[in-house]
């Protein structure tokens, strides 16, 4: 099952660029899987980037730009939209132009209990050079420098406005790099393709939809299990945003397990994630891991933090909501053939990925017991 699953979204489908035609298949492949185990699914319509690249393009000229025009209120300007963005509040990408996405939510009204939502996404990512296998080690360090750049930027060009001389020459060094992580972004539009997204995240998804044909046959009590796919993820978080924007304040108790490049490493619930800042996960949720790990020491699921990119945990967990990660990392910490053109069906190891639909589904076992104690706890109290 989760083979099949696995080979008609990553190999048959292939790869499912934010808002092109064949995110939509998978989604479109999904929703039928879905219909076919007996949930309620609908098709939700969004329109949102097609890549990040362009954005960050456009954040990462800006203070060369300011620099030219000796007008620092531009950069400092730039760098609090950057920092909005970064952090899955968009701004300035609400004025770029869009295409149709949708997210697919499935959901059982016939059951009853503490609200949880299995999430994956359906879309693949377009390669690049930072990605590639011999600057990938350095990506964290790379962006902790673009990060300090982006902060360094104004308070530099502040400074040479008021000072000039061999200020501006010196407010020019952070300005030069970071126009060349915006080359790179150009050469990734211009030259890369779309990859194929077996691990990243063919493999979230073809959890999630084996996870809803278990729940279906061995139903776990306490607990109602819905299921969202999100589209336009890797431009940005975008079909999360939709959603949450939409439809979030009915989901303030729902606890939110996002399921992403799961297919190769060892797997690994994350108390944190973001790229700057880190935010912590659910307590409830990273308590019930623990427990859920304690009981099943076989399954060898560790806790991690994640501070690569943005997953579609990040805008949950920065908006206050109950969610939590499960990525699976390979023994440097990175993710196995990340956005690369090495991210195919053969190079995904079908283990990982059962042994993440065994964990989840003990965590949503977990998740029930403790929410039917509660409930009998309340009552005898009343």
């Amino acid at each position: 099952m989760i083979n099949d699953y696995l080979y008609n979204i990553s190999k048959v489908i292939g790869s499912r660029g934010s808002a092109t035609p064949k995110e939509k298949r998978a989604a479109l492949y999904a929703r039928d899987v879905l219909s076919n185990l007996g949930y309620k699914v609908e098709i939700i319509p969004f329109k949102a980037l097609t890549t990040f690249s362009w954005l960050y393009i456009v954040f990462y000229s800006i203070p060369l730009l300011a620099w030219l025009l000796n007008f620092p209120i531009l950069s400092i300007f730039g760098s609090v939209l950057f920092f909005l963005d970064l952090n899955t509040f968009p701004v300035l990408s609400r004025f770029f132009p869009k295409r149709a996405s949708q997210n697919v939510h499935a959901y059982n009204p016939d059951s009853q209990g503490k609200k949880v939502i299995i999430v994956a996404h359906l879309d693949s990512s377009k390669a690049g050079l930072n990605f590639s296998p011999a600057l990938v080690k350095g990506f964290r360090n790379s962006f902790l420098l673009m990060v300090g750049c982006m902060v360094l930027a104004p308070f530099l060009l502040i400074i040479s406005f008021i000072w000039g001389g061999a200020f501006r020459w010196l407010a020019l060094l952070p300005c030069l790099y970071l126009a060349f992580t915006a080359l790179m972004l150009i050469h990734r539009e211009a030259w890369n393709k779309y990859t194929d997204g077996a691990n990243d995240n063919a493999s979230g998804v073809a959890a999630a939809l084996a996870l809803a044909a278990k729940v279906k046959t061995e139903a776990p009590n306490g607990v109602e299990v819905g299921v969202l796919l999100t589209g336009c993820e890797e431009s940005g978080t975008y079909g999360m945003i939709d959603f949450l924007e939409k439809y979030g304040a009915q989901h303030k108790d729902t606890l939110f397990i996002n399921l992403d490049n799961i297919g190769s490493g060892n797997l690994y619930y994350m108390s944190g994630e973001g790229m700057f800042p880190v935010f912590k996960a659910s307590a409830e949720l990273i308590d019930a891991c623990a427990t859920v790990s304690g009981c099943r020491p076989e399954l060898n699921v560790g806790q991690g933090v994640y501070n690569l990119l943005s997953t579609d945990a990040t805008p949950l967990l920065a908006r206050k909501y109950k969610a939590i990660s499960f990525l699976a990392l390979d023994a440097e910490g990175l993710l196995p053939n990340w956005h690369w053109p090495t991210d195919t069906y053969e190079n995904v190891d079908l283990k990982t990925i059962e042994t993440a639909v065994e964990f989840v589904f003990e965590l949503l076992k977990e998740i029930g017991r403790k929410n039917l104690y509660e409930t009998r706890h309340l009552r005898n109290t009343q």
